[in-house]
């Protein structure tokens, strides 16, 4: 087994095995020094097409994403195509968006406000208020 002691006349740094040799500090020879080279050249290299695979990856992703919401969306445009081949519906869709009447019929615009409901407004817009409104409400007796 060979020991490494410091030595003085080869400068500091400089170690010499118990056979006489001269060795490096950290005990790097020539051929692990080339070989820690290879392989970090070898992983610079990989670096690159491994960023460019992960970001395509992504890519990916995202288009497989959108091409699905895109099938969603003319799965749905088919479905208006079909209901407006219907003649009721066509129809239907006039008197709501153009308010079209057949003849003899009467079409009635309805103008002003509608009346204001405040019970029912207020249980549609806040079903469950948070317990300091509905405290609130308690000591005051306020049911709005």
């Amino acid at each position: 087994m060979s020991q490494a002691r410091p030595v003085t006349a080869g400068g500091p740094g400089r170690f010499r095995t118990a056979d006489g040799e001269a060795r490096p500090p950290l005990g790097l020879t020539p051929r692990g020094a080339v070989l820690l080279l290879v392989m970090f050249a070898l992983a610079a290299t990989a670096v690159y097409p491994l960023r460019q695979y992960v970001s395509q990856q992504h890519r990916i992703e995202r288009l497989e994403a959108k091409q699905r919401a895109l099938v969603a969306e003319n799965a749905r445009l088919e479905v208006e195509r079909r209901r407006l081949q219907d003649p009721a519906y066509v129809q239907q869709l006039a008197k709501r968006d153009y308010h079209l009447v057949a003849p003899g019929e009467e079409a009635w615009v309805v103008t002003g406000t509608p009346p204001a409901d405040n019970s029912r407004q207020a249980s549609a817009a806040d079903p469950d208020p948070p317990w300091y409104k509905r405290a609130w409400q308690r000591l005051t007796g306020w049911l709005g």
